[in-house]
């Protein structure tokens, strides 16, 4: 085998012009029939001729490395005139050292093995920069005895082929990262490099746009100069601004021949001065909303422009760009998506105890504490059901844009879910006094008047705090104390805050423990009724008294309705509950009644939730049923958004309770969000006033104007109106000024027991009168 592939040195001198020189001396030594004049003499010289005009690489080289023979191919590429320039060189003094290197050990390998080398690919650097493959073929040469002298080569330009098929598989490996979501910065630089691989003495680079269009920053440039890169990141968009930033603001292609002399570049010539580049070719990409994403540029350190080729090829990579950057936003928006909100933008609680745990732990670390903040809006329900879904949205959205104006994005702010957010807050801030100078900036600043359109009005919120170390050791018990503290704070009567304190075991308020208890709480009678009374302003009679639920709670004593009510109302309790607070108040009602008392009409709170029960006029039929009571000394009440979640089904509701004889009251009319014409709909026969306007009656003129227009307005509306709230002398005088019929507050009694308020139904009008005198 090793025979069949090599030569003797003396074949060696006529086979140098590859296999096209061995057939043509064959065909010569068969012309013997061939007359004189006719036949070709073989010198040295027309060997030499001959192999000129091969295309191809044709040498020979001696043990050495170095060049005996080779044609003038050879010697072009290398940078000379003639063959015999070359002759006693070796390819490591002709080329760069790794490329000489690698020739020589190929060599090496087969004048080692005497086998030749068949077709195999070299990658060369010629001295002009220019990059060249190769298909060789080379040969060991032999002499008489059997050793080798040299090689002899054959190499065919295939550069063209090579830079063909790398172009193909570059391109495929971009679209491959892409599908693979590899991220946007290798896909990018693989394409660089790939369009790099098709040109000579050409580099890339791939500038994106700033999100808000008036900026580049350098995304890749693997063969630039990084001192250059610096330069242009962060370059403005605009009219003369070099190529790149002149081909996003014209939205086309620019190509520049000559950086130095260009009026694009002018502000920019110093600068690039020290960079071997002479032209600079940019070409915009797009998203599919036609906004220019960024520009691929390429940088030539040769003063001319792109060739028809070059600009197909700076094309062809703007495109695959704007898939790899339209692929990132649209994985970044998934990712976006997947951790926030979509409705504020916000983070939402994906990941959040992950990332709590994380604060934690760095917490242990530094000593630095860490808190949590509770925030939940107050009945955000009747926002939704008065104005509709569309401006809950906006609420939540003006609520969250609240919340981050308050800390100016310092901490982490979470939507947590529905109407309640969270906050993670870190450092001072996180400090029990800051904690509380925070917590009632977010109240005072959530609480402001909401304008959207024509409506204006207010939302209320609960805020509950924990801190990590002084109230928890973990995140989950960080997010549990916390939420226990909100939880307080809305039992408390809502729009307010509270700070979580650790108590006795077995007597923190648990909300699922809460619940739990409250369902045996109903069943063992747990419960018990107090009545406020209401006073007739003018007779001084007691003329009605409101129910209001207790729970004697056997650890936590006796708990007032802030306390669980809202709970009841979040578990559907309030419903069975609800049920007994009718039967209990309409059963001791008639029992003043048979004991001779006063009669006196006895209010009963309906709650949103019970008020939506198909059962509740069932539930009333039958209470008065089994009680004896008579329907007219019956009052249920119910709040002003209440009735406005479905004002056609509250009228047809309250019609039913009219029929049957009962008595209907709005209660804490002025804060919901009724108009005058729905007003005028519902069948009621009375209006309460909201204590929150009778509270500040003494200073306040915006509230004796609200408290003189409602009582107006009942009175012409044919209602009577109880003033709910009055504590002074002063208020008491202000609204008998205004001519209120009805009042409640502490002034004339405070909630108290069946007992104590059966004591006062027996008393004489003279003492009563006496009191009102």
């Amino acid at each position: 085998m090793a025979q069949e592939n090599s030569l003797t040195a003396a074949q060696a001198g006529l086979l140098t012009s590859g296999k096209t020189l061995a057939e043509e001396l064959e065909r010569i030594n068969q012309l013997d029939h061939l007359s004189k004049d006719d036949q070709l003499h073989l010198s040295g010289d027309w060997v030499q001729t001959l192999v000129n005009h091969v295309s191809d690489y044709v040498y020979v080289k001696d043990r050495r490395h170095r060049f005996v023979a080779a044609n003038h191919q050879v010697a072009f590429d290398l940078g000379f005139h003639e063959p015999t320039q070359v002759i006693g060189k070796t390819d490591i003094e002709l080329h760069l050292p790794d490329t000489g290197s690698k020739f020589a050990a190929a060599e090496v390998a087969i004048m080692a093995s005497k086998e030749a080398s068949i077709d195999y690919e070299e990658k060369l650097i010629l001295a002009n920069g220019k990059r060249r493959w190769l298909s060789s073929s080379k040969f060991p040469v032999l002499n008489d005895q059997n050793e080798v002298v040299g090689i002899v080569g054959i190499s065919r330009d295939i550069t063209e082929r090579k830079k063909s098929d790398l172009l193909q598989q570059g391109q495929n490996k971009v679209l491959q990262e892409i599908a693979n979501a590899k991220p946007l910065q290798d896909v990018l630089e693989t394409l660089v490099l790939t369009i790099e691989s098709q040109m000579d003495g050409v580099v890339g680079s791939v500038m994106l746009v700033t999100e808000n269009g008036k900026n580049l920053q350098a995304a890749v440039a693997p063969n630039l100069p990084s001192e250059y890169v610096d330069l242009c990141d962060g370059l403005p968009v605009g009219p003369k601004v070099g190529s790149c930033g002149t081909a996003v603001y014209r939205r086309e292609s620019v190509f520049v021949e000559n950086i130095h002399e260009d009026e694009l570049w002018e502000d920019f010539r110093e600068a690039v001065s020290r960079f071997e580049m002479r032209s600079c070719w940019s070409v915009p990409f797009f998203g599919k909303d036609t906004q220019v994403l960024g520009t691929f540029g390429l940088y030539s350190n040769e003063v001319r422009s792109p060739t028809e080729h070059e600009k197909k090829l700076a094309v062809e990579a703007a495109r695959l760009a704007s898939i790899a950057v339209e692929r990132e936003r649209a994985e970044k928006e998934i990712r976006f998506l997947a951790s926030h909100d979509v409705l504020t933008g916000l983070p939402n609680r994906h990941d959040f105890k992950a990332k709590l745990a994380e604060k934690i732990e760095c917490s242990r670390k530094t000593g630095d504490p860490v808190a949590v903040l509770f925030v939940d809006l107050d009945n955000f329900k009747f926002v939704n059901d008065s104005f509709g879904h569309a401006i809950g949205d906006r609420v939540l959205t003006i609520v969250a844009e609240r919340i981050l104006s308050v800390h100016d994005r310092r901490h982490q702010s979470i939507r947590f879910g529905g109407d309640e957010f969270v906050l993670i807050v870190e450092g001072k801030d996180a400090d029990k006094p800051a904690l509380i100078d925070l917590m009632a900036r977010l109240k005072n600043e959530i609480t402001k008047t909401i304008r959207i359109g024509d409506l204006s009005f207010h939302v209320t919120c609960s805020i509950g705090a924990a801190c990590h170390p002084l109230d928890a050791e973990n995140a989950e018990q960080l997010l549990k104390n916390a939420d226990k503290a909100m939880f307080e704070a809305k039992s408390q009567g809502r729009d307010g805050y509270k700070v979580f304190e650790n108590t006795r075991p077995g007597t923190s308020v648990n909300r699922l423990t809460l619940l739990e208890d409250m369902r045996s709480g109903i069943a063992k009678g747990e419960f018990h009724l107090k009545y406020q009374p209401q006073y007739d302003l003018f007779t001084g009679r007691i003329v009605g008294a409101e129910a209001l639920a207790r729970w004697q709670h056997p650890v936590l004593g006796e708990l007032m309705p802030e306390q669980f009510i809202p709970l009841a109302e979040d578990s559907g309790l309030i419903v069975p509950l609800g049920r007994w607070v009718l039967f209990e108040a309409c059963r001791q009602n008639r029992e003043w009644q048979r004991e001779g008392l006063v009669p006196i009409t006895i209010g009963v709170n309906v709650s949103a939730r019970q008020f939506r029960d198909v059962g509740l006029i069932t539930d009333v039929r039958e209470t008065l049923g089994r009680t004896g009571l008579a329907a007219n000394y019956l009052e249920l009440e119910v709040t002003e958004s209440l009735l406005m979640q479905n004002a056609d089904q509250a009228v047809r509701l309250m019609d039913d309770f009219r029929k049957i004889g009962l008595k209907l009251a709005i209660d804490d009319f002025g804060t919901g969000f009724s108009s005058l014409i729905a007003l005028k709909s519902f069948p009621l026969t009375r209006l309460k006033i909201d204590q929150s306007f009778i509270r500040d009656l003494e200073t306040d003129e915006n509230d004796r104007s609200i408290a003189r227009a409602i009582i107006s307005l009942g009175r012409e509306l044919g209602l009577n109106v109880v003033a709910e709230g009055v504590e002074t002398a002063k208020q008491q005088a202000f609204l008998a000024s205004c001519k209120c019929e009805t009042v409640q507050g502490f002034h004339f009694g405070r909630p108290m027991s069946a007992e104590k308020l059966g004591k006062l139904l027996g008393m004489s009008l003279t003492t009563i009168n006496a009191r009102f005198g």
